[in-house]
């Protein structure tokens, strides 16, 4: 293949892994017959969705107007190869190629077909009455349409049965129930999509109640199978196994002291529960999963974390019973490609929206501070007169800070204070401490970043240590990297990757009490842990899932391409009490007005799939 001259004059825009990406749907064209010739124009184009997927869009789109912004943002800085000049490409040009490209390598079909097979051209080009729409792979495209199809299905028509074909209660069965018809209205509609949709979404900002509306829906179900004599069987999973446990303790808070065992004989939780991986059986060496889950409901948590092909996975599996997402649209995306949660939100959050039926928003906060909700609520707009007017109206729970030494000897004394109650061995006093203020970074690395802070606050906390002793010293915060592969513990008590603890003083040696406090916290030897770094702070990433008393945010002294809406959000609405954000007018200026924009096109397959023909 000849390099086209756009690759030539602009190496820094594409990588090697965007050329190999090309060449090999190149190859697997080629494979039952002749040389495909591919131009300039169409390599480039190529080129444009390789980096386009690398950066987890679905798909481009190939509306002109669409299309010429996502070619700036591929060619600048922010797209992040460092070349901050304009695309040398013209949107018509790219299109052009697509659409005149050999048939064995670019395939056509309409979004509102209902079918894309599995194999054929490896890339897809979609139409809508004669108008070029989307480009994607066909993976990508297949999965989409796999996705709409399950949903629409789901939006069309009730299944009040479960995964062995047995009738489930009505919702009229669990909710008139003693107390129970004093539930919110938003709580009974989320009730009687979980029963009668195969496929429900449950969303909400922080404090909105999504896993009380869970907890209460177990609670429900269980008592009514205490009633009739019968038990359901529940799978609860989330991306991540961390996130998992999260929602399993949430859960189980809202339960009181016996948790799920209250129901042990009622809900069985199915032995796979935790990460999705898990539960699909997914293994390292294979990306595709076999296993078809026999279970009555599948409750999958942190689906803003979800990617596109696992949530394609865990809905084709998982077929058999009912299917409830649970997120909040608002925070980070997938680290891996599209951001599906969003996708089904937009075509779900409207009486007109082809899947109105399967959604419900949470929208009332419970949790008593107005100061971070005006704050977040600021940020989710993106306006930033409202962000400064929640700092100057809220300052006892909302603070700014220019410069991270000016937080530095707070957050010093803070790590002392945990180092002093691991000395003494009290290991809730420390986790206590642990929990009650955080940093959370959105850099590793830099300035203001979880290195920086890393070294501050060691050598402020252990001078007497050298850079070559042991990282897990008695009063050391640590963020385990690695889940734990131990099949005779219980999932709630495995080690997930992301869980903080810290080393404390026991009788038999230094170990590692993990997260949440209280009589039962997890430990382990320090000598158990296989991976593990130093968390006195961490990425804002690592933080989804987690709430902390004080949230000190600490962003970087200059612009840079991570910033973003999502992040700020996904930061701040970690605490319960109060926020500092680090940062300059201008940088808190870029973070809001930049929002994360994931290409796909799967809200406009829904859309064009329930119009009428």
């Amino acid at each position: 293949m000849i390099p086209s001259s756009a690759q030539r004059s602009s190496p820094l825009v594409f990588t090697e892994a965007d050329l190999l990406l090309v060449q090999g749907a190149v190859r697997l064209s080629e494979r039952d017959g002749p040389t495909i010739l591919v131009s300039d124009d169409l390599h480039l184009a190529l080129l444009v969705l390789a980096k386009a997927i690398r950066l987890n869009h679905v798909a481009i789109a190939l509306e002109p107007s669409a299309l010429e912004e996502l070619l700036q943002e591929l060619w600048s800085e922010h797209g992040g190869r460092g070349d901050d000049v304009g695309s040398p490409i013209e949107p018509h040009a790219v299109v052009a190629a697509l659409l005149a490209a050999d048939p064995r390598l670019v395939a056509q079909e309409e979004l509102g077909a209902g079918h894309v097979a599995p194999t054929g051209p490896p890339i897809v080009v979609s139409m809508e009455n004669g108008s070029v729409q989307f480009a994607t792979i066909r993976r990508y495209a297949f999965a989409e349409c796999a996705i709409a199809t399950r949903l629409l299905d789901a939006a069309s028509a009730e299944h009040a049965v479960g995964a062995d074909g047995a009738n489930l209660p009505s919702p009229s069965d669990l909710l008139e129930r003693d107390g129970s018809e004093d539930q919110p209205s938003e709580v009974t509609r989320f009730i009687d999509h979980a029963l009668t949709r195969k496929i429900s979404v449950l969303t909400g900002g922080p404090g909105t109640g999504k896993t009380t509306a869970v907890a209460t829906f177990l609670k429900l179900l269980g008592e009514h199978a205490q009633t009739v004599g019968r038990s359901f069987s529940v799978a609860l999973c989330a991306p991540t196994a961390k996130a998992a446990v999260r929602m399993r303790e949430a859960i189980d808070h809202s339960f009181g002291p016996l948790g799920l065992e209250r129901f042990s004989e009622e809900l069985l939780i199915a032995p796979g529960s935790g990460s999705i991986h898990r539960l699909l059986k997914i293994r390292p060496d294979a990306s595709v999963s076999t296993t078809q889950l026999e279970c009555d409901f599948i409750i999958v948590d942190e689906v803003s974390m979800l990617e596109l092909t696992l949530l394609d996975q865990i809905l084709r599996c998982g077929e058999r019973g009912h299917i409830v997402l649970v997120g909040d649209p608002d925070q980070l995306v997938s680290v891996e490609v599209g951001a599906v949660l969003r996708d089904l939100v937009e075509a779900g959050t409207t009486n007109e929206g082809p899947i109105a039926s399967l959604v419900t928003g949470l929208t009332t906060s419970h949790r008593g501070n107005r100061a971070i909700r005006a704050l977040a609520a600021g940020i989710n707009e993106g306006d930033l007169s409202a962000v400064m007017k929640a700092f100057l109206d809220f300052p006892l729970e909302l603070h700014r800070s220019v410069d991270a030494a000016e937080e530095l000897p707070r957050v010093i004394a803070h790590a002392a204070d945990i180092r002093q109650a691991a000395i003494a061995g009290s290991f809730e006093a420390a986790l206590e401490l642990l929990q009650s203020s955080v940093v959370l970074c959105a850099n590793r690395e830099g300035p203001w970043s979880v290195a920086w802070w890393r070294e501050q606050v060691r050598s402020a906390t252990f001078p007497e240590r050298g850079r070559n002793e042991s990282a897990m010293l008695v009063g050391t915060p640590v963020m385990v990297l690695r889940n734990e592969q131990s099949p005779s513990k219980p999932i709630a008590e495995r080690l997930s990757n992301g869980d903080v603890g810290v080393v404390c003083a026991a009788q038999d040696g230094r170990e590692v009490f993990f997260l949440p406090s209280g009589p039962l916290a997890r430990r382990r030897p320090v000598h158990a842990i296989d991976e593990a770094v130093p968390a006195w702070s961490f990425t804002i990433h690592k933080s989804q899932g987690s709430e902390y008393d004080r949230v000190i945010v600490s962003l970087s002294p200059s612009v840079n391409r991570i910033l973003s809406r999502e992040l700020l959000y996904t930061a701040i609405t970690r605490a319960k009490t109060s926020v500092t954000v680090i940062g300059s007018d201008a940088v808190l200026r870029a973070a809001i007005s930049r929002q994360v924009q994931r290409v796909s096109s799967l809200t406009e397959r829904l859309i064009a799939r329930s119009r009428p023909l």
